[in-house]
């Protein structure tokens, strides 16, 4: 079981790097290109709410960078899960390939991304003095995200194959949700009769703890991690349970 394990960790890595190089072959910027996305927005965001409305948020552009790092891994992430089944159908007629890796493939990649980005915010905490040893807690918490996403990748992707409005559907939700969750806000600012709407989306709580240990932002109460943390294992059983019921009708949907 664990060299199985192992070998199929080991194709998710192979195909996900494959795709990034891919992806980004013959451009002058390559694989930098989804931090160049990134740092673009960024720039209009702290323009937009240090200049135009000014928030009043110390330390601005760490608070939103780190907020655009957590939420385009999930927003990316998901998106491209969705329709992993079907932008892979080669891989789906072949009997050997596990279709349970397609979304965590398109996850991975997503992932890679964030960590191209990583190095540069871990320089930008450096410079302001507030790198430490707790930064390490993001494994476990981007462990968590991951969990919440895998669960997520297998409900839409299985749910595309049968009706193909899923993408659409999934797309407009991300763009919802990006507003729903405090990337370029704090959530203290909301009306606290709306806050409890805010933390509806698990999202909320991990950008919230990322900035906790980045940037020795308020960490939100162990009560929302240990929810979150469950919530994402629930998604993630429920999610592998949808899509293998589904997938025997993949070949004849593809």
């Amino acid at each position: 079981m664990s060299l199985r394990m192992g070998h199929l960790r080991d194709v998710v890595v192979h195909i996900s790097l494959s795709e990034v190089a891919a992806a980004h072959r013959f451009t002058v910027l390559g694989a930098l290109w989804p931090l160049a996305r990134q740092l673009a927005q960024l720039g209009v965001l702290v323009f937009v709410f240090s200049s135009v409305v000014d928030l009043g948020i110390p330390d601005y552009p760490s608070f939103v960078f780190v907020g655009l790092l957590v939420w385009g891994w999930f927003a990316s992430g998901i998106a491209a899960a969705t329709g992993a089944v079907l932008d892979r159908r080669h891989l789906v007629f072949q009997p050997a390939f596990p279709d349970t890796m397609l979304p965590l493939i398109a996850i991975t990649v997503a992932l890679i991304d964030l960590l191209l980005a990583l190095p540069v915010l871990l320089v930008i905490v450096t410079v302001s003095g507030d790198l430490r040893p707790a930064v390490l807690i993001a494994v476990p918490l981007l462990g968590i995200q991951a969990l919440l996403m895998v669960g997520l990748g297998w409900l839409c992707c299985a749910a595309a194959v049968y009706l193909r409005d899923v993408r659409n559907i999934v797309g407009v939700g991300l763009l919802l949700l990006f507003y729903m969750t405090p990337v370029f806000y704090e959530v203290g600012r909301a009306p606290e009769a709306a806050r409890w709407v805010l933390y509806l989306n698990p999202m909320t709580t991990l950008v919230e703890a990322h900035r906790a240990i980045f940037l020795r932002q308020p960490a939100p109460s162990a009560l929302a991690l240990v929810l979150v943390t469950a919530a994402s294992l629930l998604t993630a059983v429920v999610g592998l349970l949808v899509f293998r019921r589904l997938q025997p009708g993949f070949v004849d949907e593809l």
